[in-house]
């Protein structure tokens, strides 16, 4: 097993006397742990041991089984300072992301509450963690301290081409890694491909682009855990009444393309400057009607058919979209107006926000959605 070395930072090399309760968590959030000894949540010392031999021996190389061991030399320290002490190993998710924060989070507040109020909890990490963990658990009790455990070995050469080996393996084989390391490149070459062999190569990196840049944004602000549930909440939509379903999901297509080819025939045509207003006046309108039309045929018809249908909910929905809609071809219109009078491009933005009703359709869509939901919510309060 590779050897440890501990990097402490807020726990003292000498704490003083408490007669309270103390909790060590070494934090495992993308739930290596769990995934080799089919456990998320190890509670107490022996527990604790038992499975840090086990996943050394499953995974020597490994850096959680070292957190591991860490935590319970930390156990035995704090042993003779608090009157009660109690150490776990809490996993969060192979997903990472909000999903694992979560789980942490929900799973450390579980074991707080059984051990009672005024808990210390001190928290292990293998050098990457523990700091995401202290904020995450910063209301779940009192973080007295942090401990990192960062792991030092001697590489070769050929240690290395096998580190190098092995995590191409993982950016393989773990969907995590694989959507970002295999996904998104693939994508990029296969629509960059079919756009030269049509004959469009610039329109091939300007889209290649766009696709890595969007990429970015989900990933970089952690976007894909909600991206992946919508699109799961979708998929099992469709999979209850697709013969119905699937209906407004071919209108919503259909609108949607209809508004990118009326910029994209603009952009051609007239250059980048028609391609915007067009954007504002018929690209975003229509995706939004096209949503609304989804939400007609696939919820309320739906829901009406089998009795559960949420009407406030889908008319709130409706309208904060038409009103939406409506805003952005105001201002689309206004904008091509300003566009007529010469005057610079800041200037014609500032003006086709000012002359439109852009702020006031948005209000308006907003104040009805609003609405809706508390004459909702009192009605369901008056019948309960």
């Amino acid at each position: 097993m590779a050897s440890a070395v501990s990097g402490q930072r807020q726990v003292g090399s000498e704490l003083e006397e408490k007669a309270g309760r103390a909790l060590v968590i070494v934090v495992d959030l993308d739930d290596d742990v769990g995934e080799t000894l089919g456990e998320s949540v190890i509670v107490g010392y022996d527990r604790v041991l038992e499975a840090a031999v086990r996943f050394a021996i499953e995974r020597p190389d490994d850096a959680d089984a070292n957190t591991m061991f860490a935590g319970l030399r930390l156990y035995r320290k704090l042993k003779g300072e608090y009157g009660d002490v109690e150490i776990a190993v809490v996993g969060g998710s192979r997903r990472l992301g909000v999903e694992a924060q979560r789980n942490l989070r929900e799973r450390v507040a579980s074991i707080v509450s059984e051990m009672g109020p005024d808990v210390d909890i001190y928290i292990v990490g293998d050098g990457g963690e523990e700091a995401l963990a202290s904020h995450i658990l910063r209301g779940v009790g009192r973080v007295a301290g942090i401990e990192s455990v960062i792991v030092s070995q001697h590489l070769g050469i050929e240690s290395n081409y096998m580190l190098i080996a092995k995590y191409l393996r993982k950016a393989v084989t773990d969907p995590h890694y694989s959507t970002l390391v295999l996904g998104v490149p693939g994508l990029v070459i296969s629509v960059a491909a079919l756009l030269m062999l049509a004959g469009f190569f610039s329109l091939a990196l300007k889209i290649s682009l766009l696709i890595v840049g969007l990429a970015m944004v989900v990933y970089g602000f952690k976007l894909d855990d909600t991206v992946r549930t919508s699109l799961q909440s979708f998929v099992e939509e469709l999979r209850e009444a697709p013969h119905i379903r699937l209906g407004g999901l071919a209108v919503m297509t259909l609108l949607l393309l209809l508004g990118v080819s009326l910029t994209y025939i603009s952009y051609v045509s007239e250059g980048a400057t028609s391609a915007i207003v067009s954007l504002l006046t018929y690209t975003i309108p229509l995706s939004m009607a096209g949503v609304m039309m989804y939400i007609i045929i696939s919820r309320i018809i739906v829901g009406a058919t089998e009795g559960r249908v949420d009407l406030s909910k889908n008319i709130a929905m409706l309208s904060m979209l038409g009103f939406t809609a409506l805003a952005f071809y105001d201002l689309g219109a206004s904008l091509r107006l300003v566009l007529e009078s010469g005057q610079p491009v800041i200037a014609n933005v500032i003006d086709a926000v000012a002359s439109s009703r852009f702020i006031q359709y948005i209000i308006v869509g907003t104040g009805l959605a609003s609405l809706t939901e508390l004459i909702s919510r009192a009605l369901r309060e008056a019948r309960e």
